[in-house]
């Protein structure tokens, strides 16, 4: 069986940490709880309900649903707020293509307002003209690649 000693959180990736004894040993853990897609919107009751019945449900038995609750609140209030229109939703594994073309035309529109909000034009502060950046560890030799006299005429 666990007793739990002190519960507290880590902000930054979002966290539940918990230190507790087994009683058999007497040795202390410290277990660490990621709260994953927590935002400042989440709902507390849910996130408390789901910590309490999953995979550390043994260690949180003690622990009463009012300190997770203040705890996890603590990490809310530190989480920044978002607006709905500063907000674009980034999903990498959308698939445009399924999309019909007034959702996709949408998406578009979406895409080029954050463009040309990050485009840098003559005249702009910050704005350099013919960049060049040389890049280390560029070229990679292998056995295949060589640089022989030969060469195929019709390649």
């Amino acid at each position: 069986m666990y007793t739990p000693r002190q519960c507290g959180v880590k902000f930054d990736p979002p966290a539940l940490v918990l230190y507790y004894v087994i009683n058999a040993t007497g040795k202390v853990h410290r277990r660490s709880m990621p709260l994953r897609n927590f935002s400042s919107e989440s709902n507390l009751d849910d996130m408390v309900t789901n910590l309490k019945s999953g995979r550390h449900k043994r260690y949180l038995e003690k622990i009463p649903s009012e300190q997770i609750h203040r705890l996890l609140s603590k990490i809310q209030e530190q989480l920044p707020q978002q607006k709905d229109d500063d907000v674009i939703s980034n999903n990498d594994v959308e698939d445009l293509n399924k999309l019909n073309d007034t959702e996709l035309n949408k998406k578009k529109a979406e895409m080029d307002q954050v463009f040309e909000q990050h485009r840098v034009r003559a005249g702009d502060e910050g704005f350099q003209y013919d960049v060049e950046v040389d890049f280390e560890n560029g070229k990679n030799v292998s056995g295949w690649d060589s640089d022989e006299e030969y060469s195929d005429p019709d390649f």
